[in-house]
């Protein structure tokens, strides 16, 4: 997989576009073998990298006006485990299934650090792309939709060109 250097000066320009927690994606997209380029297009489908619940409708904490943490967390996992209330995305990288939070959890992970959420989230979007062959169908099994996978990819070769990375994509 393509994985240049992620520079200061990269660092630099995710931070300049409005990213967040860009240092911490930085290590993250490194231990999960995912390329900064790909990592920085997902943070910005997702939530710019910012570590809060997701808007999706009906789902547990929804719109939450403040940031994951461990005590809305101990609630949002009661939410959804006990209450049975529809899960939502959760952290930078909008981890959903819950599934993935036991997963997550039993893996040492924790989903309301955003250094954790990113390894996780961009390991799984890098298994993704290893299973589909390409980054829009890796997109598209990441969030469920072909026109999230369709975007996903423009977002990457935006990406790859804003942080000057020379190749194709597909």
């Amino acid at each position: 997989m393509d994985t240049p250097p992620v520079t200061a000066e990269r660092i630099g320009i995710a931070k300049d576009f409005g990213l967040w927690n860009v240092d911490d994606a930085a290590i993250a997209c490194r231990e999960a073998g995912l390329p900064f380029w790909a990592a920085c297009a997902l943070l910005q489908k997702e939530s710019m990298g910012r570590n809060v619940y997701g808007h999706d409708e009906g789902g547990a904490l929804a719109g939450f006006p403040h940031e994951v943490n461990f005590d809305n967390w101990l609630v949002f996992e009661w939410l959804i485990t006990m209450e049975g209330q529809t899960s939502n995305g959760v952290g930078p990288t909008q981890i959903t299934w819950k599934g993935f939070f036991f997963d997550m959890e039993r893996k040492g992970l924790k989903p309301w650090v955003p250094l954790d959420n990113m390894e996780y989230g961009f390991g799984l979007l890098a298994s993704l792309r290893e299973a589909e062959g390409t980054w829009e169908k890796a997109g598209t099994r990441y969030n469920g939709r072909e026109s999230y996978g369709a975007d996903f990819l423009v977002k990457c070769r935006e990406w790859k060109q804003r942080l000057g990375v020379k190749g194709a994509i597909e």
